[in-house]
């Protein structure tokens, strides 16, 4: 989507980020586990001038600090996280973007890809891995991360609300390894890496939620 979100679970989801973006980033601290493997990551495969997608960016936190000749774009829902990204990183380019619908073709291909700590809301990850592979320049590297609930006993997709409280009717989306490791095949990526790693605390339900994260290699062009 490349404009106004849409009705609906894109648009709750839009009003929710769009609620606490000015306190996300201190108050995400405390709860996330992810940011040090995102950094080491980026640390690796980021190189001088190369274009990097920040997938579902919120405010930027995880790629702001690359270095300034780092092409940086971040997609994201909501208006207001995108806004507190571009002011993080005034050179990079921020744009409003479902990551269930294909990026535009007139934007350039991407060198280096991250999906992690949005994919909560992902309700096709076939198609998802599909579009993110889509916008990748041949050997591209990307490091996604998708909710694993190993505790359900479902295979292939499993939900559960992602919050009673703040967002009704959204739900959090999980998917079985066989599920991620067939999307990642038929999006035509090669995995390098797969680990099961603790993502974030959910207050809510006093739980550590917990992702299939992966790192990916676009060895050719996407057919």
């Amino acid at each position: 989507m490349h404009g106004d979100p849409r009705p609906g679970e894109s648009g709750a989801l839009q009003r929710y980020y769009d609620d606490f973006a000015d306190h996300y980033v201190p108050g995400w601290r405390t709860l996330e586990h992810y940011g040090p493997l995102v950094a080491d990551f980026l640390l690796r495969t980021v190189t001088p001038q190369c274009r990097v997608l920040d997938v579902g960016c919120g405010p930027g936190q995880l790629t702001r600090d690359l270095a300034p000749d780092v092409a940086v774009t971040g997609i994201d829902l909501s208006p207001r996280m995108l806004a507190a990204a571009r002011a993080g990183r005034p050179g990079g380019r921020y744009e409003l973007h479902d990551f269930h619908e294909a990026l535009p073709r007139a934007w350039e291909r991407f060198d280096v890809v991250v999906a992690v700590g949005c994919l909560e809301f992902c309700r096709d990850l076939d198609a998802t891995l599909r579009n993110l592979a889509d916008a990748c320049a041949p050997g591209a590297w990307l490091l996604v991360g998708v909710v694993e609930d190993r505790s359900s006993g479902v295979r292939g997709r499993s939900r559960r609300a992602f919050s009673q409280d703040g967002l009704p009717g959204v739900d959090m989306n999980s998917y079985d390894a066989t599920a991620q490791l067939a999307a990642v095949t038929a999006a035509g990526l090669s995995p390098t890496s797969y680990r099961f790693v603790p993502a974030w605390r959910h207050e809510e339900y006093s739980y550590v939620v917990r992702y299939g994260l992966w790192e990916l290699r676009k060895d050719a062009p996407h057919r």
